[in-house]
């Protein structure tokens, strides 16, 4: 089917509209970070000022233990990542090729858990984190979160899985391999866009998470994430002097993920597109 010009010309007109709104805000956070504090308000309408002033950045290298706090993040997005996946690609091969009682009834409740938010469940996370003498600690922050998200990956990689011969199955099978080793050394290997598709997306989503690392590692300093460090350092709700401070940490603790989807984002949509179409 061909669209019309009028049709043509309504979408584009949207999706600027769509492109406007998204991407104005991430131009003033950049423009107003290389702004001198005292001309941070000077004229709203124009983002950058010339030349480009890195004052706000070196407070924030100064004031903030920046290296500390990006590991920290490093090590909260990694193991839930790492987690999730050890998780997520044996479940999808489950679903995907064996048959077992309760199969659909538990996929049933795989998708129903994407809609369970994850705020309804900090109260019992915490007070179980409390018991085991787990708060303010990175691997408290991690366990309950292994849980999220992970149905997303699992029904992605279950869809990307079932795309996959049978046939190369039954030839390893038949060559001594075992359910792991098929899992692990054909398809695997074989799968790797949508598993690493998988893991940007829990990695981004999990660095860029605020409330939680919050609730369990917000009263120590040594389990500040990089999300944490830039309120607490920065936004305090009875001072407005560190405006200029707090758009350079946003920039330098969004740098990380923005090019990590950047540099990947191609192989990104195409499989979130080919799980939308296949199954």
């Amino acid at each position: 089917m061909t669209a019309s010009a009028s049709e043509r010309l309504a979408s584009r007109v949207i999706l600027l509209v769509a492109l406007l709104v998204v991407v104005t805000p991430l131009v003033y956070l950049v423009g107003l970070s290389f702004k001198a504090p005292e001309g941070i308000f000077a004229n709203p309408m124009a983002p950058f000022s010339w030349p480009l002033d890195l004052t706000n950045y070196r407070n924030v290298l100064a004031q903030m233990n920046v290296p500390k706090f990006f590991l920290n993040s490093l090590i909260y997005a990694g193991g839930v990542t790492l987690g999730q996946l050890l998780l997520a690609i044996p479940a999808a091969f489950a679903f995907s090729y064996y048959h077992f009682r309760f199969k659909n009834l538990l996929m049933s409740l795989v998708l129903i858990s994407l809609i369970v938010p994850f705020v309804v469940t900090y109260v019992p996370n915490y007070l179980l984190l409390a018991r085991w003498g787990l708060l303010n600690s990175l691997v408290g922050m991690i366990i309950p979160m292994l849980g999220i998200s992970v149905g997303f990956g699992i029904f992605l990689l279950r869809q990307s899985f079932q795309t996959f011969p049978k046939e190369v199955f039954d030839a390893a099978c038949i060559d001594g391999a075992n359910s792991w080793q098929v899992l692990w050394r054909v398809l695997a290997p074989a799968s790797l866009a949508p598993i690493v598709s998988v893991a940007i997306y829990v990695f981004i989503i999990t660095w860029n998470r605020f409330i939680w690392p919050l609730l369990v590692g917000g009263g120590d300093p040594a389990s500040y994430t990089m999300t944490v460090a830039v309120d607490i350092y920065y936004n305090n709700p009875e001072s407005g002097s560190n405006w200029g401070n707090l758009m350079a940490a946003s920039v330098v603790s969004t740098v990380p993920t923005m090019l990590m989807y950047i540099a990947l984002r191609k192989q990104i949509l195409r499989t979130f597109t080919e799980g939308a179409v296949k199954g």
